[in-house]
C-alpha cells in the first residue's frame, strides 16, 4: 500500500511572532500627589481663615519690603530672608489673598523639590511617605501660606542634608548644597548655624564627605552675610546682636522646655509664658511616638548593616543583592534634627509648634523608611500595609481637626487687628500716622501707620521722642480695656473704645478735639457717615479732664470733696437703675470708687461698667453752688501694686474692692439769676453751656467757658 503521508520536513513551520517592544512601567507620581494634596488643604482650610489679614510676626516681615507702609521695628533675633522671599509679590500687589495663594503654590513646589532630592537615596515610596507625614501636620499646613520662616527652614534642611549625602557620587551636589544652605541661613541665621554644625563635623571626619567642606563654609558665610552686616550696623557687632537677641528671648541659657513644647503641640501657636494645659491629649500619640520610632529606625539600620556584613563574610553575598539603607541615610537626618531642636528645647523658656518644624521634617525620612521596611519584612505584608494605612489616615484626620481649630483661632486674632485698624481710620488716623501700645505692630500695618514701642522686646523709641512726634503726627495709643490705667504719659489722653475689639485708642487731647470738631462739622453738613458709622463713647481719666478744663475740674472736685457721701447709680441685671451711697477719692490723677467686696453695686459694675455719681447737694435746699454729676465707665483695679498704693494712702476698711473711673461726661447744673444753666463737658470737646430762662424762649447755647 502506498504511503501517502507527507514527510516531516515538509510540515509547515510556525511563523515567528514579531518582536514586542519592551514596555516601561512609569512609577506612580506619589510625591507630586502629596504636594498637590498639601496645596489643596491650604486652599480649602487655611486660606479662607487667613486671607484677610496678617499676623503679628507676618506684619513685621512684610512691612520691611512693602512700599505702602512704614517698616516695623525689626528685633535682633529675626532674619530678613523671608522678607526677601515675598518682596516681589508685595511689590506687585497689596492683596493679602493673592499673597496667600502664591505662597501656597511656592510652599507646595518647595515641598516637592526638597523631598525629591532624596529620590536618588531612598525608594520613591519612602520619600513620598515622608513628605506625607510631614505635610500632614497641622503646623505644616497652616504655615504654608504664612509669611513665616520656619517652614522654609524645614524644607531647606531636608534638601541640604539630601545634597550633602549625594556629594560623594555627584560632582554638582556640593554646589546645590551650598545654595540651599545659604538660603536656609539667610531665612533664619541661627537655624542655619545649628544645621551646619553636624554637617561640618561629618565633612571633617568622613573622607567621602570631605569635598563638601569648602562649600559648607561658603554657603554658611554667604547666607549669614546680611545678618552679620546688620549686626555691626545696628548692634555693635555679632556679640552685641547675640546679647540683645538673648534679652529679647528672655535670657538664653539652660532651660528644659520639653514640657512647654508638649503643651503647645496642639495649640496655641505661641506659648509664652507656657502655662496652658495640654490641649487635645488624645491627639498627642503621634508626637509621643516620634522618639520611639526614631530609636527604632536607628536600631533597624544598625541591624541591617550587621546582617549585610555577616552575609558577605560567610560568602552569602551575591550580585544583585539589594543593599538595605545604610546607616548615614538614617542617622544623619536624626542628628541634624536633634541639632536644630537644641535651642528650642534647652535654651529658651517658651515654645511654639513651628519652632520644631525642621526637626519634624528630617525625622519623617527615617520613620517613613522604618514603616515601609516593616511592611516588606512582615509575614503578611498586605495586612500590615492596610493596618498602617488606617493608622496614618487617623493621624492625618486628627491633624486636620487641630488645623481647623488653629485656623479659626488665627482668623479671630487677625480679624481683630483688621477691625482695630479700620476703627482707627474712622477716628481720623491717616498716613503718616503712628500707633503705639498693645498689639501696635500688626494694627499699625493694617492701618498704614508706623508703629513704635517705649518698652518690651520691640522697644524702638523713648517717651520724650514719642511725645514730640505726637505733636505733629496723628498718634494713637492702644490699651486693653481691662488694663488698670494707661501709661503715665497718656493719663490726659482721650480714650475711644474700638468696637469689635478688646482695645481702646487713646488720642492726645489736641488731636481728639480736632477729631471731634471735624465730626461736628460733618454732622452739621449732613455728611457724617464716615465718623458716625462707629459710636464714639469717648473716655478719659480724671487727669485728662483736669488737663482739658482745669477750672471746671477743680470746681467739680471741690463739690465732691465738700461732703463725704454721694449717690452712685448703677444698672441692675434686669436693666433697671440702682442708687446707693458711696464715698469717692481723688488721688494720683484718678477718680476712685471704693466699696465692699461683692456688694450689689460692685456686682453691677462688674456686669455693666457704666455708672453715674451725683455729688452730695448739701445740708439745705439752697444748692448755692449747684449740682455736679460725673458719668463714665468703672474699671476694676486688680493690680496688687495699685491696690497696695491706694490702701497705704487712703487706709480704707479692709477688705475692699476698688474701681477706677473713666470719665465720659461731667455735668454742672446751677441757677444763675433767672436762668437755669447747664454746663456739660465730654472728652475731646469744650465745655458746652446751655441757658434756659423762666419764660418760653428757646434755650441759648453758648461757647466754651472756664469755671473757677
Amino acid at each position: 500500500m502506498e504511503n501517502t503521508a507527507a514527510p516531516a520536513a515538509a510540515a509547515p513551520r510556525p511563523r515567528p511572532l514579531p518582536p514586542q517592544p519592551q514596555r516601561y512601567r512609569l512609577p506612580a507620581p506619589w510625591l507630586g500627589l502629596v504636594a498637590v494634596g498639601y496645596a489643596v488643604v491650604q486652599l480649602a482650610v487655611v486660606i479662607p481663615h487667613t486671607g484677610h489679614a496678617l499676623g503679628w510676626d507676618e506684619s513685621v516681615y512684610v512691612s520691611q519690603v512693602d512700599p505702602r507702609t512704614p517698616p516695623a521695628y525689626f528685633s535682633a533675633p529675626r532674619s530678613r530672608g523671608i522678607s526677601l522671599l515675598v518682596a516681589p509679590i508685595v511689590a506687585a500687589t497689596s492683596s493679602i489673598p493673592v499673597l496667600r495663594i502664591l505662597l501656597m503654590v511656592l510652599s507646595a513646589g518647595a515641598l516637592y523639590a526638597a523631598f525629591r532630592v532624596w529620590t536618588r537615596l531612598l525608594p520613591r515610596g519612602t520619600v513620598a511617605l515622608a513628605a506625607l507625614l510631614f505635610s500632614g501636620l497641622w503646623i505644616t499646613q497652616i504655615s504654608g501660606p504664612a509669611v513665616m520662616p520656619n517652614l522654609w527652614v524645614a524644607l531647606g534642611a531636608v534638601a541640604a542634608v539630601g545634597w550633602f549625602l549625594r556629594v560623594p557620587d555627584e560632582r554638582n551636589a556640593r554646589w546645590w548644597l551650598a545654595a540651599v544652605l545659604a538660603g536656609v541661613t539667610l531665612i533664619r541665621t541661627p537655624d542655619g548655624a545649628w544645621l551646619g554644625l553636624p554637617l561640618l563635623a561629618g565633612a571633617a571626619f568622613v573622607r567621602a564627605w570631605r569635598p563638601a567642606l569648602p562649600t559648607l563654609v561658603g554657603g554658611l558665610l554667604l547666607g549669614a552675610a546680611q545678618w552679620i552686616g546688620e549686626a555691626y550696623d545696628r548692634f555693635g557687632g555679632i556679640r552685641g546682636r547675640l546679647n540683645v537677641s538673648s534679652d529679647v528671648e528672655g535670657g538664653m541659657g539652660l532651660h528644659f522646655s520639653v514640657g512647654a513644647a508638649l503643651r503647645s503641640l496642639n495649640g496655641p501657636q505661641l506659648c509664652r509664658p507656657c502655662e496652658v494645659p495640654l490641649r487635645h491629649p488624645e491627639l498627642t500619640v503621634w508626637w509621643l511616638a516620634l522618639p520611639v520610632l526614631t530609636l527604632a529606625a536607628v536600631s533597624v539600620a544598625l541591624r541591617d548593616r550587621h546582617e549585610l556584613r555577616t552575609r558577605v563574610r560567610v560568602g552569602l553575598g551575591r550580585p544583585g543583592y539589594r543593599r538595605p539603607p545604610c546607616v548615614p541615610l538614617t542617622v544623619l537626618p536624626i542628628v541634624c534634627a536633634g541639632a536644630l531642636a537644641v535651642p528650642y528645647l534647652l535654651l529658651i523658656d517658651y515654645s511654639a509648634p513651628r519652632f520644631l518644624m525642621p526637626s519634624y521634617a528630617l525625622l519623617a525620612l527615617p520613620i517613613a523608611g522604618l514603616v515601609l521596611r516593616a511592611v516588606r519584612g512582615a509575614r503578611s505584608p498586605q495586612h500590615l500595609a492596610v493596618a498602617l494605612g488606617v493608622v496614618i489616615t487617623l493621624q492625618l484626620v486628627s491633624q486636620l481637626a487641630v488645623l481647623g481649630h488653629a485656623a479659626a483661632s488665627t482668623d479671630t486674632t487677625t480679624g481683630r487687628y483688621r477691625t482695630a485698624a479700620k476703627a482707627l481710620q474712622r477716628l481720623g488716623l491717616r498716613p503718616p500716622c503712628l500707633v503705639v501700645g498693645d498689639r501696635a505692630l500688626p494694627v499699625a500695618y493694617h492701618a498704614g501707620c508706623a508703629s513704635a514701642q517705649t518698652s518690651g522686646n520691640n522697644r524702638s523709641t523713648t517717651v520724650p521722642a514719642l511725645l514730640r512726634r505726637a505733636t505733629h503726627e496723628p498718634t494713637a495709643l492702644l490699651t486693653r480695656r481691662d488694663q488698670a490705667r494707661p501709661p503715665a504719659y497718656a493719663r490726659t489722653w482721650v480714650a475711644y473704645p474700638l468696637p469689635g475689639t478688646e482695645w481702646s485708642a487713646h488720642l492726645p487731647p489736641d488731636q481728639a478735639r480736632e477729631m471731634e470738631a471735624e465730626k461736628s462739622r460733618q454732622e452739621m453738613s449732613g455728611n457724617g457717615a464716615s465718623m458716625g458709622a462707629m459710636p464714639m463713647s469717648t473716655t478719659t481719666s480724671w487727669a485728662g479732664f483736669q488737663a482739658a478744663e482745669p477750672g471746671f475740674a477743680a470746681f467739680a472736685q471741690g463739690r465732691f470733696q465738700g461732703y463725704r457721701h454721694h449717690v452712685l447709680a448703677t444698672l441692675r441685671q434686669d436693666g433697671s437703675p440702682r442708687v446707693t451711697p458711696l464715698e469717692v477719692d481723688f488721688r494720683f490723677g484718678e477718680l476712685w470708687l471704693g466699696m465692699m467686696p461683692d456688694s450689689r453695686k460692685a456686682l453691677d459694675l462688674r456686669r455693666d461698667a457704666r455708672f453715674s455719681i451725683q455729688a452730695n447737694p448739701g445740708p439745705d435746699a439752697g444748692m448755692a453752688e449747684g449740682d455736679v454729676r460725673v458719668s463714665g465707665r468703672a474699671v476694676e483695679v486688680t493690680d496688687p501694686e495699685s491696690l497696695t498704693r491706694f490702701a497705704e494712702a487712703v487706709r480704707p476698711p479692709e477688705p475692699f474692692q476698688l474701681f477706677r473711673a473713666e470719665v465720659t461726661e461731667v455735668v454742672h447744673t446751677a441757677v444763675e439769676g433767672q436762668d437755669l444753666v447747664l454746663r456739660t463737658w465730654r472728652p475731646g470737646g469744650p465745655v458746652r453751656v446751655v441757658r434756659r430762662g423762666s419764660d418760653d424762649s428757646p434755650p441759648r447755647v453758648e461757647g466754651s467757658e472756664q469755671r473757677g
